[in-house]
């Protein structure tokens, strides 16, 4: 079974719907009378119905959504093994109110920061939730201006909003800072429901913004997303790597702080905590962190940073 994502309105005939639906800053999965795993609302499009009329029917229908903004947001296709395909369109709702379990095939509705571990399709809904993440990066995006880069990443004078595709050989920077304290715990933050990957755990980063270099684009997120003021010397550029339209650098910060002083943002962060390596590992691995392939890299940085700075400390 192989499942791809593609643009809006770019696979035909509609067979099926799927809805990511979020309640109450959570995501809202549904479960079966018959069976103990949690799925996404979607099914089969009637004859008749467009594939919004159908998302509508079903939000309904599988979680008692009666308030609710619902959005088409990609199309999907699924290749079986007896050789069919079938299409369908992605949907994503921001329930207001929901009303009591219309009595379908659903028994009832479940809360979650993220997929569930017991889910219906693991094959596919993961691929489908990893790309909704994608799809809601880019409709969250903001009119900041950005600097643009030339492929040797160096300055073309020119600008862009953020919001703006890049046009070919264009580049922006984006940075990422891991803080450490000298326990070796890290500073983890909780993704804001209206962004992309809400509700999962994080490092602090984003975009620079015109005018920025890396380092202070480091400072200024930290300070941003968890309200603490990095001193700069402190901060040490482990990673740099080029993506289709970016300069991705990250950082690994070595400066102690008080947990107590991290300020959440609004809109940005709504929760902090302190994490071992080990730790980071488990909510990676339980699907709640947001994912990159640096992190072992990282730790293995962290680790010679404290193991030097174990050295020279008294």
């Amino acid at each position: 079974m192989q499942t791809t994502t593609s643009n809006l309105n770019t696979q035909s005939p509609y067979t099926y719907t799927v809805i990511f639906a979020r309640y109450n800053s959570q995501w809202l999965y549904c479960r079966h009378k018959t069976r103990n795993v949690f799925e996404t609302a979607g099914g089969h499009i009637e004859p008749g119905e467009t594939p919004q009329d159908a998302a509508r029917r079903e939000l309904y229908e599988e979680t008692g959504a009666i308030c609710f903004d619902i959005t088409p947001a990609f199309d999907y296709s699924v290749s079986h093994e007896d050789g069919d395909t079938t299409h369908g369109q992605l949907f994503y709702a921001e329930i207001n109110s929901l009303d009591s379990m219309p009595d379908f095939e659903m028994a009832e509705v479940g809360l979650f920061d993220t997929l569930p571990d017991n889910m219906r399709f693991p094959q596919i809904t993961p691929i489908l939730f990893a790309r909704l993440q994608e799809w809601l990066y880019a409709r969250a995006a903001n009119e900041e201006l950005l600097d643009v880069y030339d492929a040797n990443r160096k300055l073309t004078g020119k600008t862009r909003r953020r919001g703006e595709p890049p046009q070919p050989g264009e580049y922006n920077l984006v940075v990422l800072v891991c803080l450490m304290n000298s326990n070796g715990q890290f500073l983890i933050t909780k993704r804001a429901p209206n962004k992309s990957y809400a509700g999962m755990r994080e490092f602090q980063g984003g975009c620079a913004v015109a005018g920025d270099d890396s380092r202070t684009a480091a400072v200024r997120e930290v300070k941003e997303e968890a309200g603490l003021d990095l001193r700069p010397d402190n901060g040490e550029l482990v990673f740099s790597r080029q993506f289709k339209h970016s300069f991705y650098d990250v950082w690994l910060y070595l400066q102690d702080f008080d947990i107590k002083d991290v300020a959440l943002q609004p809109g940005e962060t709504v929760d902090a905590k302190l994490a071992t390596m080990d730790e980071i590992r488990d909510i990676l691995n339980a699907y709640q962190f947001v994912p990159d392939d640096f992190i072992e890299g990282l730790f293995e940085k962290a680790e010679n940073r404290l193991s030097i700075y174990a050295q020279q400390t008294p």
